[in-house]
């Protein structure tokens, strides 16, 4: 825990939801020690695990290996982007052929017009955009909707409404996360989701955000986290780094869930296009790609709105920004699981605080729910 905090005071993306009182510094530590420090623990805790309780240990073991690599990272260590997912997230990838041809010929079926079809998409993004008091309202009968999709009529699990606020311009461009919306937990059940004035918001895409950042996104993964913190008394889950297996898993939890809203056709097309995207950012990251090809590739291979903020959450972020669930068919396939028609509300919500309670990585959670294991 002291070393987390520690390299949090180096790295303010390190740490994503705290929970735990901050462990009383005693030495101010440089990344070096850091790295060095954490890779001997975490070869210390096999030979706890030959005593202790095994589980537990693991899962501390692959937080400690990912501080290591992040520290390592920050120092100047660079590796490539398939050894930071597995070593840092738990996630296997590799590259893998994608038929761009294929996904331009879907969006183009789902956007009318015979302008080319960059101009189409453009005009599709610019037409969907929410002024920010309309958003606002907007947003609210999203996040509720998403809450009661995920909930049910269950009153199992009684949870505060996420709250909204706005943040002016500059002050969210000093965040460093930057200028886009994150959720912050503040204790006690209580969340926000923060988004900075003047945001450009699509009509679109509002469900999506409140189920990745709402219930049963974030908010739901912070306030079960917490009370498996304070159930447990274990000092490490008092604590989610947002360089860690455990992130890699809510991160796939809270996209996968944005499928409980049905999305727009063209919104479904577009969202396909995402295999292009990973492997741009990948290329990029391990300089196959330079940030001229890169930011080509994004606009028209890709179709993103907003190439050059893509890049640039890339640079901030690193390999993080490819932390989705199809980098890892598998974990997909598991994921997945949880959006089943067949699913009731009260079944899906009982899997999704399983997964939060108990899946530390995505192997632990593809173990937990993988069709193909179960069967």
């Amino acid at each position: 825990m002291r070393l987390a905090f520690a390299l949090h005071e180096r790295d303010p993306l390190f740490l994503d939801l705290v929970f735990a009182e901050v462990p009383p510094a005693n030495e101010d530590l440089e990344l070096r020690e850091i790295a060095e420090r954490a890779g001997r623990l975490a070869d210390r805790s096999r030979e706890m695990a030959r005593t202790g309780d095994e589980f537990r240990v693991r899962r501390i073991e692959a937080s400690l290996r990912a501080m290591a690599f992040r520290a390592r990272s920050l120092l100047g260590d660079r590796r490539p982007v398939a050894e930071e997912l597995r070593e840092v997230f738990g996630l296997s990838w590799t590259d893998f052929d994608v038929d761009t041809d294929r996904l331009h010929f879907r969006v183009d079926r789902s956007l009318a017009g015979v302008a080319p079809l960059k101009v189409r998409v453009r005009r599709y993004y610019e037409r969907s955009d929410e002024s920010g008091e309309s958003a606002d309202g907007r947003l609210r009968e999203a996040l509720a909707t998403c809450r009661s999709l995920a909930l049910g009529e269950s009153a199992a699990l009684e949870l505060e409404p996420l709250a909204i606020r706005w943040m002016e311009p500059a002050e969210a461009l000093a965040l460093p996360t930057g200028p886009s919306p994150f959720y912050r937990y503040s204790g006690e059940g209580a969340g926000a989701l923060w988004l900075p004035l003047g945001l450009s918001l699509r009509s679109s895409e509002l469900s999506r955000l409140a189920c990745h950042e709402g219930v049963p996104g974030h908010h739901l993964q912070a306030v079960v986290a917490d009370r498996e913190f304070q159930a447990t008394g274990w000092p490490e889950l008092g604590i989610v780094p947002l360089y860690g297996p455990r992130t890699a898993v809510f991160e796939g939890l809270a996209a996968t869930l944005e499928g409980l809203v049905p999305a727009a056709p063209a919104d479904e097309s577009l969202r396909a296009l995402e295999p292009v995207v990973a492997r741009v950012l990948a290329g990029y990251l391990d300089g196959e790609l330079t940030r001229l090809e890169a930011l080509r590739a994004l606009d028209f291979e890709a179709l993103v709105p907003d190439p050059h903020g893509l890049l640039a959450h890339a640079d901030r972020f690193g390999g993080y920004a490819l932390v989705r669930p199809s980098v890892d068919p598998a974990f997909r396939g598991a994921l997945e699981s949880l959006i089943d028609p067949g699913l009731s509300p009260d079944g899906r919500l009982s899997g999704i605080v399983k997964a939060i309670r108990e899946a530390m990585s995505p192997a632990e959670f593809i173990r937990l729910f993988s069709p193909s294991l179960h069967n």
